[in-house]
């Protein structure tokens, strides 16, 4: 997987391509601990438009990222949510928790 953080509006954007599975997924933890930490970051958006495969570790980490945002006072938003992405988010009932956008310029223009 390769993890790429953008600043729009200066606004954190970790845009993430490839497979976020259990092999993967600390790195993004860590890219996401780094953003709410020592960037003092309050909103975080992941781009998850070039994510080919996401299984359970990886919506897993998606929740600790989230319950990192909780606890550092700052908003998660997924962007660029694929049908299976978006399927597996939908069959674990967890749509209500994430706010999800189309895509990042969606979400800057709100």
């Amino acid at each position: 997987m390769k993890i790429e953080v953008e600043q729009l509006d200066a606004n954190p954007v970790i845009k993430l391509s490839g497979r976020l599975d259990m092999n993967t997924s600390p790195d993004l933890r860590r890219a996401a601990l780094t953003l709410y930490t020592k960037g003092k970051s309050k909103t975080l958006t992941i781009d998850l438009a070039n994510v080919s495969y996401l299984d359970t570790s990886g919506l897993a980490t998606l929740l600790e990222v989230l319950v990192m945002a909780k606890e550092h006072c700052a908003q998660l938003t997924l962007t660029g949510l694929g049908q299976r992405v978006q399927y597996l988010i939908d069959v674990n009932g967890l749509r209500g928790f994430f706010r999800i956008e189309r895509s990042v310029p969606e979400k800057l223009r709100a």
